[in-house]
């Protein structure tokens, strides 16, 4: 009998502990990333976003757009981040986000919503119009498999080109479980993207 009593505690104690191993797993949190925390460099180079909140940054850089010559207002002042053909070719190919980088406890991730807006390059110190583009946001699983994708298509008003307010992307359902998030360029494909107040929940190991 004592046999038995023994076994079903056991039993019992192991269910407990297995049940608080998940629950630890599927810790999540909500996160907007704004980036208004980080030091933004007058050299360009040196302002390349690597691991911000849980997630790895390829070819974004920080970028400070509360000056009025900006083209952009940001969602959240005063930072965002910004990706051209130009950073991606230095920083790392295809802008993406990502939870998988040398010691990451971030699992995977639901993509909830950004806001965004384009701008004309321009060199250090001239005036930058904001332009009318569209971007392509991809999910990929932890199999690299693409299992969600969403466009959308940003047009600033036509009285404020100088300095236009970033329209907000809401994404559907399917942007759940993500290992990473692409975000690109379609029409037209060289221009300066800003993105700002990036959403979503992260899920991580404890």
């Amino acid at each position: 009998m004592k046999s038995v009593v023994a076994a079903i505690l056991l039993f019992h104690a192991l269910a407990s502990g297995a049940a608080g191993a998940e629950k630890r797993t599927n810790r999540s949190s909500i996160i907007t990333a704004n980036y208004d925390d980080q030091a933004v460099s007058l050299l360009p180079t040196l302002n390349g976003v690597t691991v911000y909140k849980g997630l790895s940054y390829s070819a974004w850089s920080y970028i400070d757009i509360s000056p009025p010559t900006s083209g952009s207002i940001p969602q959240s002042p005063r930072n965002a981040v910004a990706t051209t053909l130009l950073v991606g070719q230095l920083l790392g190919g295809t802008p993406s986000m990502t939870v998988a980088y040398h010691g990451s406890k971030s699992l995977y991730f639901d993509l909830l919503s950004f806001f965004f807006n384009c701008v004309t390059p321009t060199g250090t110190g001239a005036a930058q119009l904001a332009v009318h583009c569209s971007i392509l946001v991809g999910g990929f699983d932890a199999t690299n498999k693409e299992v969600a994708s969403a466009t959308y298509t940003f047009t600033p008003p036509l009285l404020q080109v100088a300095k236009a307010p970033m329209i907000q992307a809401i994404l559907p359902d399917r942007f759940k479980g993500l290992r990473n998030v692409t975000v690109v360029q379609t029409s037209p494909a060289n221009q300066v993207l800003l993105v700002d107040d990036y959403k979503y929940r992260l899920y991580t190991s404890s």
